[in-house]
């Protein structure tokens, strides 16, 4: 190098490159430091979310607004991971809400909420209104009622549910349906 008139190798690279090299870093960590180095890497780490299919949270200690802003920079997004671990992911209603929000929510196919207690149907309803396309959920360990479980039945029609759960699913709604009735 000539004093610093030349640009180091790894600046030359595209954009579209540098976000590809990025895609390969699983570590929301590294992920952070590599977009402070400088304003191009910022961009190719914006651009490597963009084209993510899967992001999973569990284990990380995230929060709600941590989780939307990243979410929200994911448009291909189709496999959610927000499950709640010990010292992870702790997302709330007001989350949820936020998530529904996000371009990529109607074209989710996978969203895994297990043990996420701190939501409640109000949460669940606003997200899953909007998720339309999901073919699996996990929201075991929650402590969602029915009325999240209608809104389920009501706004996934693709959801592919195991025949155990569509049992105890039925049972769940005629015992509901009856129970309005009477």
């Amino acid at each position: 190098m000539n004093g610093g008139d030349e640009e180091a190798g790894i600046d030359r690279l595209p954009i579209d490159l540098l976000a590809h090299i990025f895609s390969l870093l699983t570590c929301f960590k590294d992920l952070a430091q590599a977009s402070s180095v400088c304003r191009k890497w910022r961009q190719g780490v914006k651009e490597s979310l963009g084209t993510s299919e899967k992001l999973s949270f569990a284990g990380w200690k995230m929060d709600d607004d941590s989780i939307t802003r990243l979410v929200m920079l994911a448009n291909g997004l189709k496999e959610l991971d927000i499950s709640r671990s010990r010292w992870g992911c702790q997302i709330t209603d007001h989350g949820l809400y936020q998530l529904s929000m996000a371009k990529c929510i109607c074209n989710l196919s996978s969203v895994s909420m297990w043990g996420s207690t701190a939501i409640t149907d109000k949460g669940v309803v606003q997200m899953i209104s909007k998720a339309v396309s999901l073919q699996h959920l996990n929201i075991g360990g929650t402590f969602i009622t029915d009325v999240s479980l209608f809104a389920i039945a009501d706004s996934c029609p693709h959801l592919k549910v195991q025949s155990s759960v569509k049992i105890i699913f039925s049972m769940i709604l005629s015992s509901s349906v009856q129970y309005h009735v009477s």
